[in-house]
C-alpha cells in the first residue's frame, strides 16, 4: 500500500510541477535583478537616451531562452516529470511484487 500511495503522489504532482516550470522558468539561468530599460529625452539638445537600471527580482531558471512554444520547452519540462513518471512506475512495481 506504501508503494502505490508512492506513485499515486507522483502521477499527482506531475501537472504542478510542469505548471510551475512553465510559469516561473522562463531563463536558462536563475536571475536575481531584472534589466530595466528607460528612455530619456534630452530638454536641451532634442535627443532620447536610454537609462538602463538593475531591478531585483527573482526568476527560476529552468526553460531555453526562447520567446515562441518550442519543442525545446517540452522537451525541458520533460525531464522532471519524466522522473516523477519513473518513480511513479517503479512503486506500482513494487506494489505489486509485494506479499498482500
Amino acid at each position: 500500500m506504501k508503494w502505490k500511495s508512492v506513485s499515486i503522489l507522483c502521477l499527482l504532482l506531475i501537472v504542478p510541477l510542469v505548471a510551475v516550470w512553465l510559469v516561473q522558468g522562463r531563463n536558462i539561468y536563475t536571475k536575481d535583478k531584472v534589466q530595466v530599460v528607460t528612455k530619456v529625452k534630452d530638454e536641451i539638445f532634442g535627443g532620447e537616451t536610454e537609462k538602463i537600471e538593475w531591478v531585483d527580482k527573482f526568476q527560476l531558471g529552468l526553460l531555453p531562452g526562447v520567446d515562441e512554444p518550442s519543442p525545446k520547452i517540452l522537451l525541458s519540462v520533460s525531464v522532471p516529470s519524466g522522473l516523477l513518471v519513473v518513480v511513479a512506475l517503479f512503486g506500482f512495481w513494487k506494489s505489486r511484487r509485494m506479499p498482500k
